[in-house]
């Protein structure tokens, strides 16, 4: 009878350790950009594409204030148990907009430039689960 049970267990625990490994192959491959159980600062230089990005327990800061697009570009954004930080250029438009389960988003605009009059814009696309997100013009 034990060796039943042993035998269900190691069952289970395989079991639940595959179902884990698909979903963090599934994660890698639907982000760029995947930091787990980490800490990591991302700085985007001049012409470099920016890259969908996934955090999980851990802390992302990505910093777009040095890029150069003349164009919107949109970024898609996953964080669960995280700290998610992005910052933006002064000159550029902010949208955000996605799924939030017990999360705190704050976007923090720049007041110097009305948002009308801003040419380009940053989509930002979360789904936020358990996780704190700032995003700002700096």
């Amino acid at each position: 009878m034990k060796k039943k049970r042993l035998l269900v267990l190691g069952a289970a625990i395989g079991g639940g350790a595959y179902y884990a490994y698909k979903k963090i192959q599934k994660m890698t491959d639907a982000f760029s950009k995947v930091v787990m159980f980490n800490s990591e600062d991302i700085k985007y230089e001049q012409d470099q594409e920016i890259e969908d990005a996934a955090v999980v327990f851990g802390n992302l800061d990505i910093d777009l204030t040095d890029i150069e697009i003349e164009d919107g570009a949109t970024i898609k954004v996953l964080a669960l148990f995280s700290n998610l930080t992005i910052k933006v250029p002064q000159e550029w438009k902010i949208v955000a907009e996605g799924n939030n389960k017990a999360s705190n988003i704050e976007i923090d605009t720049s007041e110097e430039e009305d948002e009308e009059n801003k040419d380009i814009t940053l989509n930002i696309e979360y789904d936020v689960r358990f996780s704190n997100i700032n995003i700002s013009n700096e």
